[in-house]
């Protein structure tokens, strides 16, 4: 071997040492023995085993004089905490100087017991796991970008695999893991003071069997319950695969001092994710679409209440996701595609300003024990566009904002009530005084570049409106299982404050800059939801989401018309809502072949009866919506409806609630119109159910009047709008279409509903008087039978 060639083995053989020195530091030193020895060989290459156990009581991180503690460090076997793990490791030389790793690792735990802020005593933040077996190689050579940097060449593959996270005994965690990775040609480079990691190629696949729950503190780590010897309860497994490419520059400084500071480009060529329960998969293919993170910074530092934390603070986060289908239900139907952009940057809201930041702190809910969570999480979305595409049909919801500020705690917690607080089985996010936002400047279909228009109030239905202000506490507890096997339990606490939601709204940017968003607004709103026992499924329909109990109430202090501070009232309205069983299901395909305007099974009998048949292909979304609304019970659970005028004033010039005049519609209910099942009481298992199918398509649009529009297109009465590029407005109007015509007419975001019940009554209507008090004025309203149907179609109005 030739005196350079012995340097360079020599200049490797000390850096793979020092390589493997964080493993070996952690143990305890003592000479090798003759067995140990024995184990050590050195012909071609240099093969080390190790039975390693490792631990250390503390491992501190110090920034700007701040602490965070790593405590109760250890490595060792995951089948058994006395033993230890093995690794196996081969170290050769290459003829081109490079230094060739391959390991093999087996039945090896990683673990921290609790993670600990200096000057947060008596908390923490709870502990992590990572079970491995991972057998691998790992080739490193000189030159990288730079030349005077270094090249990886890695892969690997990961077997039993589980990580978890873990709060005063209880954990969650993903079972069964099982992942391939291939890196090649990866460069490391000191340039301009940062670290820089460029991956050109990510390749790799992954398999959760499971994501599981567990309530025991004796099942630490382990897949099956340790008194039943049954598996523990699931919220279902996932796998994917993806293709990226990644480029990372690590630099020194925080946010203000010491600290890290990243910044990273990533882009997704090619990814796949599927989410599985029991037999049944949710999965979204052909992901593609890239992020740039600009300045995210690592500190220990102060949140805006002073609160010692691990700071994460971002400068700008951009990007673009797009899903190619969207599959679910037994035949893996589409219900087509989602493109995401979006954009994360400090912005003003409402006159205030809004940055994005996550402190990451000890605590979780005060009541759930001394371990958990506390997130003080602020963020500012300055922009965001999703677009809804099917059959070639694309919809944008464009111009969403939304911003925010307050504390998310995060806990694992067991089924049971502790110092006052109830809790569920299962991962608990917290809310504690959040005030957020979102609004959202309207529809645009077609393009980017297609007029704004309205539409969005079509899915009030779904609980979403175009804007909405609140300041909101509670709690949602995720379980695992469904309504049979794997899937998901949803317990949930709400409360919101001060909320300000749009029923109508017109854009807050019509392109001249932000204004005054004007609608129908039901503003001065406090809201009290819970929910017990709601499950979440992926069946052979789609995902069916099945609410168990619940009861709200939804106190509207004014629905205001104009401006949602100072717009004229139309009074006050009190709903609440009482439900047992209620459920919705979201399925793929839209409404399929539509008469619209008439009435007919086929394209000759709709046309007969005036209507016009479309069919609007395969993709689209439709959504089944059934709400069983109960008969009144003790404690206040009730659907009831008031609406009160004439309030009187206090001293300070508020409105003053319950001082006016009320009309109360009172224990509203349905029912399926009889005893069928001879119990003697009604059956109530139809309810109000409501089918809504979702498409994007071409409608036709005629001139209500003669002469110009608002855009200054000429037509008569009752031509029809067909879109035309080559003309300065994009459109023009034709009397009598041709068929070339006829496939450029405008598309539009398309509403095919039914709504039906058999039984809806209301018990009674009373009238409320400040000074008379209640006087029933309707006793016993029934309607039956009801069956409407609906197709609404929103298309930009000239």
């Amino acid at each position: 071997m030739s005196r350079a060639l012995g340097l360079e083995c020599y200049r490797y053989t000390i850096f793979a040492a020092l390589w493997l020195s964080p493993l070996l530091a952690q143990g305890e030193l003592r000479s090798l023995d003759d067995s140990a020895l024995a184990t050590i060989r050195g012909q071609s290459g240099l093969s080390i085993e190790l039975e390693l156990t490792a631990s250390a009581d503390r491992i501190a991180y110090f920034d700007d004089g701040n602490g965070i503690y790593l405590e109760d460090f250890r490595i060792g076997a995951a089948s058994n905490p006395n033993q230890q793990a093995r690794h196996l490791i081969n170290i050769d030389i290459a003829d081109d100087a490079s230094l060739n790793l391959d390991y093999i690792v087996e039945d090896r735990r990683i673990e921290f017991g609790d993670i600990r802020l200096a000057g947060a005593p008596g908390v923490s933040m709870g502990g992590l796991f990572f079970d491995h077996n991972l057998a691998g190689s790992l080739r490193i050579r000189s030159g990288g970008a730079t030349g005077s940097g270094y090249y990886f060449d890695s892969a690997y593959s990961m077997t039993d695999g589980r990580l978890g996270y873990r709060t005063n005994g209880n954990e969650v965690f993903l079972d069964d893991i099982a992942m391939t990775v291939d890196a090649p040609g990866v460069t490391l480079d000191l340039i301009d003071g940062a670290l820089a990691i460029y991956a050109p190629s990510l390749i790799g696949s992954y398999s959760i069997g499971a994501v599981r729950f567990s309530g025991n503190p004796a099942n630490h780590g382990a897949s099956r319950d340790i008194a039943s010897g049954e598996l523990l309860s699931s919220y279902g497994g996932f796998a994917g695969d993806f293709d990226l490419s990644s480029n990372t520059a690590i630099r020194a400084g925080g946010r203000s001092g010491e600290g890290l500071r990243i910044d990273n480009q990533t882009v997704i060529n090619s990814a796949n994710f599927i989410y599985r329960d029991d037999a049944q998969q949710l999965a979204l293919r052909d992901i593609s679409g890239y992020w740039n993170v600009v300045d995210l910074r690592m500190d220990v530092a102060a949140d805006w209440q002073g609160r010692n934390a691990l700071a994460l603070t971002l400068g700008r986060l951009n990007g673009e996701l797009k899903i190619g289908r969207i599959e679910m239900g037994a035949s893996g139907q589409s219900l087509g595609a989602v493109n995401l952009s979006f954009l994360l940057e400090d912005a003003v809201y409402s006159g205030e300003s809004y940055s994005n930041a996550v402190y990451l702190q000890g605590g979780g809910h005060p009541d759930a024990g001394p371990q958990g969570l506390r997130l003080a999480t602020e963020w500012s979305l300055q922009r965001a566009d999703i677009s809804y595409t099917e059959n070639g049909h694309r919809v944008i919801f464009s111009g969403l904002q939304s911003w925010g500020r307050g504390d998310i705690t995060v806990n694992v917690t067991r089924d049971g009530e502790l110092n006052g607080t109830r809790f569920y089985d299962g991962l608990r996010i917290g809310f504690d005084g959040v005030r957020a936002g979102y609004r959202l400047n309207g529809l645009r279909v077609g393009s980017e570049d297609a007029p704004l228009q309205g539409g969005t109030e079509l899915l009030l239905a779904l609980g979403f409106y175009p804007a909405y202000e609140f300041e909101m506490d509670g709690q949602l507890t995720l379980g695992a299982g469904g309504a049979s096997g794997e899937g998901i339990t949803i317990n949930s606490d709400v409360s919101i404050r001060n909320g300000r939601a749009a029923l109508l709204a017109a854009p807050y940017d019509d392109g001249d800059g932000p204004a005054e968003q004007k609608g129908l607004w039901i503003s001065d709103l406090n809201y009290e939801s819970h929910m017990r026992d709601a499950t979440v499924d992926v069946t052979q329909d789609g995902l069916e989401v099945v609410q168990g109990e619940a009861w709200s109430t939804m106190d509207v202090g004014n629905l205001r018309v104009g401006n949602k501070d100072s717009g004229a009232s139309f009074g006050r309205f009190v709903l609440e809502q009482y439900e047992t069983g209620s459920s919705m299901v979201i399925s793929p395909g839209g409404a399929g072949d539509v008469c619209a305007g008439g009435a007919g099974a086929d394209a000759a009998s709709c046309e007969a009866s005036g209507g016009r048949w479309e069919t609007r292909g395969d993709e689209g979304l439709t959504i089944g919506l059934k709400q069983i609304l109960a008969r009144a019970e003790s404690g206040g659970r009730r659907n009831a409806l008031t609406w009160e005028t004439n309030r009187e004033l206090d001293s300070s010039g508020q409105l003053v609630s319950n001082s006016g005049t009320r009309m109360v519609l009172n224990d509203i209910h349905t029912s399926d119109g009889g005893d069928y099942d001879g119990d003697g009481i009604d059956d109530n298992t139809f309810g109000i159910q409501t089918d809504i199918a979702v498409d994007v398509y071409q409608t036709r649009v005629v001139k209500k009047s003669d002469g110009a529009d608002a855009q200054g297109v000429v037509g008569a009465r009752g031509d029809e709008k067909i879109m035309d590029p080559s003309v300065a407005a994009g459109y023009r109007y034709v009397a009598v279409p041709g068929p070339e015509e006829l496939a450029s007419r405008p598309l539009g975001f398309a509403v095919n509903a039914r709504a039906r019940f058999r039984e809806l009554s209301v018990n009674n209507v009373d009238l409320v008087h400040p000074v008379g008090g209640a006087q029933t004025a309707v006793y016993g309203v029934s309607m039956q039978n009801f069956d409407i149907k609906a197709n609404l179609t929103a298309t930009p109005m000239p």
